[in-house]
């Protein structure tokens, strides 16, 4: 622990937490680009290009998730858990600058980088500096900065819309930025995780320092010698940052469950959440309204990610998990319903299943399988 000092938990929490707002922030902010673009029209595109502006980060989450993942399972969670934010803030800012549809997808496809490694270190590092019996209230109170970090990219997008609704999005999109380096200071003090320590190198090293972090980490000496024996076992003849591993006995079932579920969480997720302010106009709330409404919409899902902050551990993931994906699954009927029919209780039935969708997200399936 020399060098840096031992932050409280709750230190560990928001650090950790802020990079799931940073991955809410930027993966929301560029419907308010897309929804600009599309009403202005002050740029030529495609629905190719349209599509692609909107997913590149997706596409570039994939290669950071893939890379860090295996790094951070080989070297540890702390250099890279500083390393990766660098791509919110180069990124963010040469979004904000760029002046063609084919720049503004190469910029995101980058910054995916850094979102797609703090979807595999952010979860892993929170749940690892947390007692077993406390792990899903932990890791709750982190994936509330989500839908926290996509409420503000709203809110900036609104504010800037109103003082040029033409190239607002450009501030939108850059001051992502500044959070990002103020995190990249402060994420310099972390040690590195406990768990990771005991369970890949296995020394008494390692032991004594998770016995050092045990005022904040709250694991016990037992825990963490058992952790060490069960880890060996499990990992014998392991490689860390295999690949090849999780598709291996028991990991292989563990990769098939947790892939089909979040693939089509994601469908679901993305396929609406990166066109929200769009649909929301569809419902007749026009201009920079559409942007508020998207704004307050995500404090629904504030509220669902505290739900499940407090019922973890109480309820189980599954019960939560799949009360989630029925909730989006009614909202997402809902609104169908809502665009087929005419009369007035279209409106009402398109706004129930917004309020469904935005709860049920961060209750359910966005919050239960990063655990």
């Amino acid at each position: 622990m020399k060098g840096y000092g031992v932050p409280k938990r709750s230190t560990y929490t928001v650090l950790s937490a802020m990079g799931y707002f940073l991955d809410g922030y930027d993966l929301s902010v560029i419907s308010v680009f897309t929804y600009v673009l599309t009403s202005f029209k002050f740029w030529h595109y495609t629905s190719l290009q349209l599509g692609f502006v909107s997913g590149a980060a997706l596409l570039g989450a994939l290669v950071g998730a893939l890379l860090f993942g295996h790094y951070s399972d080989r070297i540890g969670r702390r250099y890279l858990y500083v390393f990766d934010l660098i791509f919110f803030v180069i990124f963010a800012i040469l979004s904000g600058l760029a002046f063609s549809i084919i720049q503004l997808i190469v910029y995101r496809f980058f910054l995916g980088f850094g979102v797609g490694a703090d979807y595999a270190l952010s979860p892993v590092y929170s749940t690892e500096m947390y007692p077993t019996e406390r792990r899903g209230m932990g890791y709750g109170w982190v994936w509330t900065f989500w839908p926290l970090g996509a409420a503000v990219s709203f809110l900036i997008g609104y504010a800037f819309y109103l003082v040029n609704p033409i190239d607002g999005w450009r501030w939108a999109l850059g001051l992502g930025a500044v959070p990002a380096l103020i995190v990249v200071i402060l994420r310099a003090r972390m040690p590195e995780s406990s768990r990771w320590r005991v369970a890949v190198q296995g020394t008494e090293d390692a032991v004594r320092e998770a016995k050092e972090l045990s005022a904040v980490t709250g694991l016990r000496e037992t825990e963490i010698r058992g952790l060490m024996e069960a880890e060996r076992k499990a990992l014998a003849g392991v490689k860390p940052g295999s690949f090849a591993a999780l598709f291996q006995g028991d990991f292989a079932k563990r990769t098939a469950i947790v892939w089909t579920q979040w693939i089509l969480f994601d469908i679901g997720a993305y396929g609406y959440g990166l066109y929200g302010p769009t649909v929301i106009s569809m419902l007749g709330f026009k201009g920079s309204l559409a942007l508020l409404l998207s704004a307050a919409f995500y404090t629904l899902g504030i509220g669902g990610a505290l739900t499940a902050t407090f019922y973890n551990d109480v309820w189980g993931r599954r019960p939560l998990q799949l009360l989630g994906f029925g909730l989006m699954t009614l909202a997402m009927a809902l609104l169908v319903l809502s665009s087929l029919i005419s009369t007035g209780i279209s409106l009402a039935l398109g706004s129930l299943g917004l309020v469904l969708w935005y709860y049920g997200n961060h209750e359910g399936p966005g919050n239960t399988m990063g655990l």
